[in-house]
């Protein structure tokens, strides 16, 4: 269940053009439009999936051999990549793995607009829809099932993997597999790397009592009997406030620590007493634990911030300026504003990914350069930031140096499946006849 291009997974796809398709390459005597390639316990394979998936990979511009022994071999490998998915898929389903709609719901949405957006207007996306044989709802739902599969088996191999041994890698190995994929890693973007310090506004310790007096009424209302989710509705600061309070799915570091503490500590179904982090004041409710994350929805109570508390920060981000440009060090002046550990120090940025505040605040500076303070907005609240540029990069192409990382995690993740895949192979009858 990989993820193909927008196109590819709905409008190109058409019954029609697979079925042509096979009408083209079909040899001298009796057609056979469709037939079982393969079965993966009791799912069967088609040869017109292999075949809509074939159209798939054209449309996204890959080439698709006309001989008919490399076409067949390509479909080996379109068929093998099924085979295994299936597997993962089976297994995940045995181990009770579960995807919650929300979770989908979102991609879902985000990719059919980016479908749509491709086209001139709303009528060529709908022609487009008809001539593909679906209506926007069935596209909707085929969607819907293929993300689901696919964060099932994504899910499923994170925990799988999370608990075998680390396999070995030799050098070897890794100037192998780069020197392999070298030609598909495209040119290294350019990067920049900096230290930050970022200073938020400090609520007054009037605004923060109304707020711990807010958020302990509303605990008091939830313990009467309020619906947790109606209320986080109503009254959540957070975002999340739309979706209940919900938070999905999470694991240990993925959270403040406050909060994380608390979260973990709960059983499902327990609510949390106020628990104040840098965000404001927290009412927390378990909803549930698979293995090492955990589930929970939250109500957000944020302490007032007022002009007052704005210019005070910001005088605050002057004199941190001043201190780096004078030598002092990020790192200890990021500590003691609260930066987070994993904002203090950023390495290999791509400057287009940053917020928009960033790319101005940056600007071209070398490395050495201190920028700022400039201002980025936060949960509603402005913070300030000084960043001091530790380098920069130019794009060209990738060296081995570069992506060394990530090729080592890359060959030990791919071992890890491969072995996992043998294991499934022990266990659920495959049958090919490709």
């Amino acid at each position: 269940m990989r993820a193909l291009n927008a196109l590819a997974l709905g409008l190109l796809l058409a019954a029609p053009a697979a079925a042509a398709a096979q009408q083209t390459s079909a040899q001298p005597g009796p057609q056979v439009w469709d037939r079982v390639v393969a079965t993966v316990g009791d799912t069967a394979v088609l040869y017109s999936d292999l075949m809509i998936e074939l159209e798939a990979m054209q449309a996204q511009g890959q080439q698709v051999p006309t001989d008919p022994a490399a076409r067949t071999e390509m479909l080996r490998g379109v068929l093998t990549r099924r085979v295994d998915d299936l597997l993962l898929l089976e297994a995940a389903r045995r181990a009770n793995t579960e995807v919650q709609p929300v979770e989908v719901a979102a991609a879902v949405e985000t990719q059919i607009n980016r479908v749509q957006g491709q086209f001139p207007n709303q009528a060529a996306f709908e022609q487009a829809l008809q001539q593909s044989g679906r209506t926007l709802e069935e596209y909707r739902r085929t969607l819907t099932q293929q993300y689901t599969d696919q964060t099932l088996i994504q899910r499923y191999l994170r925990e799988r993997t999370s608990k075998m041994a680390t396999p070995p890698v030799s050098d070897a190995e890794i100037e192998a597999f780069f020197n392999t994929q070298r030609g598909s890693m495209g040119q290294r973007p350019a990067t920049v790397s900096f230290q930050q310090v970022v200073v938020k506004p400090v609520p007054s310790d009037s605004a923060n009592a109304r707020a711990l007096r807010k958020a302990e009424a509303l605990l008091n209302e939830i313990r009467r009997g309020g619906d947790f989710e109606a209320i986080a509705r109503r009254e959540s600061q957070d975002p999340s406030a739309q979706q209940g309070g919900m938070l999905g799915w999470f694991r240990q570091g993925q959270m403040v620590r406050n909060f994380e503490q608390m979260a973990f500590a709960l059983r499902p179904g327990d609510i949390s007493p106020v628990v104040k982090t840098e965000y404001g004041y927290h009412i927390i409710k378990l909803e549930k634990v698979r293995g090492a994350e955990r589930q929970a929805r939250h109500i957000l109570i944020r302490p007032e911030v007022t002009e007052a508390d704005i210019a005070a920060a910001r005088q605050r981000a002057d004199s941190m300026a001043t201190a780096i440009r004078g030598g002092a060090s990020v790192t200890e002046l990021a500590a003691r504003t609260g930066t987070p550990p994993e904002q203090r120090n950023l390495r290999d940025v791509l400057p287009e990914r940053l917020p928009p505040e960033y790319g101005a605040g940056l600007g071209t500076g070398a490395a050495g350069a201190v920028v700022g303070p400039f201002q980025v907005n936060e949960g509603g609240n402005p913070s300030f930031v000084v960043a001091k540029i530790t380098e920069r990069r130019a794009g060209g192409d990738y060296q081995l140096a570069d992506v060394r990382d990530q090729v080592r995690d890359r060959i030990v993740q791919n071992k890890q499946v491969e072995r996992l895949l043998a294991e499934l192979r022990q266990v659920t009858a495959v049958s090919l006849r490709l």
